[in-house]
């Protein structure tokens, strides 16, 4: 089976400029659970808790090399876009990165990095940067929700931390918790959309991470049923190289091979200095 996976640039329409598509054995089989009981992906009428999900990228709603920077008019234009989507009948929910708001707080005091040989003896400049990085990512997540009310969009925002949290960077149980999941669902449910965010969140192992919003893309994903992952980026689909370059190309098709790993040759991935969240790799990865 291959599903298309959009990737919608801050300046198009519905639908994308662009479709990656994907060889998978099923819906987001390429994803197993870890343990414990499947998830229930439907709601009780049969439909999926949310048709689609919906990343907005750090790049595409800040000027990522400007320090805490909202680019408002792509915000703005994205907010717009999102809106014709209930009234055609689909359900949503929304992430979004942090962009310049968050990575420069979390490179500069090493949040990802966290204290691993005194987890609950953090420094102070550890829990300085820490919250710093909180103030900063909850900073543009109210830019983020004002901007979709604005457009008519029921949005409500949902913080991990401290609520949800990871030991060596990874999700506790390989999971999201069962109360995030009946939060998340009982929001759809009643017509919200919820909208989370990448964020600093405590670590059993190391006292404290990041964890990307592209985690919570493959998770969401896969607890509520969605047929579709779109990524809003600042350009028109991945590169060969960044488009701003000369010879810059666009990739037509990514395909997975027979292990799960991505076939990309001759793309660069480079990433900024400033990214703690793994760059483009990762977001493939989780697409």
């Amino acid at each position: 089976v291959i599903f298309s996976w959009g990737i919608l640039s801050q300046g198009s329409g519905i639908p994308p400029f662009c479709q990656i598509l994907w060889a998978m054995g099923g819906l987001l089989d390429c994803f197993p659970l870890p343990s414990g009981a499947a998830p229930i992906t439907t709601r009780a009428n049969g439909k999926a808790w949310a048709d689609v999900v919906v990343k907005i990228g750090g790049s595409a709603c800040t000027r990522k090399a400007e320090f805490e920077t909202l680019n408002v008019g792509a915000l703005q234009s994205i907010s717009s876009q999102l809106s014709a989507l209930p009234t055609e009948g689909y359900s949503l929910a929304v992430v979004h990165g942090a962009g310049s708001f968050g990575h420069q707080h979390a490179k500069e005091y090493g949040v990802s990095k966290g204290s691993s040989e005194a987890p609950l003896d953090l420094t102070s400049r550890l829990r300085e940067g820490f919250a710093k990085t909180r103030l900063s990512v909850t900073t543009l997540n109210k830019h983020v929700i004002t901007a979709l009310l604005k457009e008519g969009l029921p949005a409500v925002s949902m913080s991990p931390c401290p609520f949800v949290g990871t030991e060596k960077k990874k999700l506790r149980g390989g999971r999201l918790g069962s109360a995030t999941l009946e939060g998340t669902k009982g929001l759809l449910q009643r017509g919200f959309v919820p909208v989370v965010h990448g964020d600093a969140v405590l670590d059993d192992a190391q006292g404290v991470a990041i964890l990307s919003g592209d985690v919570w893309m493959v998770e969401l994903c896969r607890e509520l049923g969605a047929k579709s992952a779109v990524f809003v980026t600042d350009v028109d689909g991945v590169f060969t190289k960044p488009p701003s370059e000369a010879g810059a190309e666009l990739v037509p098709e990514i395909l997975l091979d027979n292990k799960g790993e991505l076939e990309l040759r001759g793309v660069s991935m480079n990433t900024a200095s400033h990214d703690v969240t793994g760059g483009l790799k990762a977001k493939l990865e989780s697409a």
